[in-house]
């Protein structure tokens, strides 16, 4: 007889508590929107996971339903008794934060929320994304400014191009030509030189490519500017045309060792 992996419980919303990691941030405009609109016969099903998570207590922790639960303690209905669908088998943040992801599969969950959700259960992408960046003192977030970067779905991709060899070229070339400016870490700039090591690889010389880049007019955003004027015409992805206006410079001036086309 097997296991069973869930159960079914009632209990008073105020026993439960929010996930602190396997959890998307707090929307403010939906929370209002389901406190304004709060039908206690329609709350539906909370899903929790129930472990000790040191200094923080043993739950239940929600890991689906958060802003429902705060619409109901907003109006004062922590004594209100919910439907709690319990994961018996999840008993560490790995497995709340899987839990969440396939949860939330075909819900609109913002790149950076389920990025960090991915980490927390060892997802070798997004952990192999964060360990590239960390080492080269770039911190993943949602906010702009020098030495962050946002583009997580584009660092994904260009990481599973190869298991994070393409990356890692990409990368360095951009914080050598332009340091760890805002501009230089945007997605577009980070899959077009993805686009540019995956095709020709060991045939670059690096450090000739850093001195045209660092000496490019407009330097990263003079490239993307390009590469958008190229796209009105080439009707190409903007990264594609990143990655043939890197090779177009690439080769000015070389005798050898030119560039074949994209």
């Amino acid at each position: 007889m097997n296991t069973p992996k869930t159960k079914m419980v009632r209990m008073e919303a105020q026993a439960l508590h929010v996930h602190p990691h396997a959890q998307r941030e707090m929307r403010p405009s939906w929370l209002k929107t389901l406190t304004a609109t709060l039908d206690l016969d329609g709350i539906g099903v909370f899903h929790a996971v129930q472990y000790e998570i040191p200094g923080r207590g043993t739950g239940p922790w929600v890991v689906d339903g958060q802003h429902r639960l705060e619409a109901l303690m907003n109006h004062g209905f922590g004594e209100w008794v919910v439907d709690v669908k319990l994961h018996l088998d999840i008993t560490d943040d790995a497995g709340a934060a899987a839990l969440f992801l396939m949860l939330n599969n075909r819900k609109a969950v913002n790149p950076y929320d389920k990025f960090t959700n991915e980490v927390t259960a060892g997802n070798p992408t997004a952990c192999g994304v964060l360990k590239l960046v960390t080492a080269r003192g770039i911190k993943v977030t949602k906010e702009p400014g020098d030495g962050k970067v946002r583009c997580i779905t584009a660092l994904q991709r260009v990481y599973d191009l190869d298991g994070g060899v393409v990356l890692t070229h990409a990368l360095d070339t951009i914080l050598a030509a332009w340091g760890r400016s805002e501009a230089g870490l945007d997605g577009k700039i980070v899959e077009g030189l993805g686009i540019l090591f995956k095709t020709y690889g060991d045939a670059i010389e690096h450090p000739a490519l850093v001195k045209k880049l660092a000496k490019y007019a407009g330097g990263a955003s003079g490239v993307l500017g390009d590469a958008r004027g190229m796209r009105r015409h080439r009707n190409a992805p903007v990264p594609r045309c990143i990655a043939e206006v890197v090779v177009d410079l690439y080769n000015i001036g070389r005798r050898s060792g030119k560039l074949d086309p994209l």
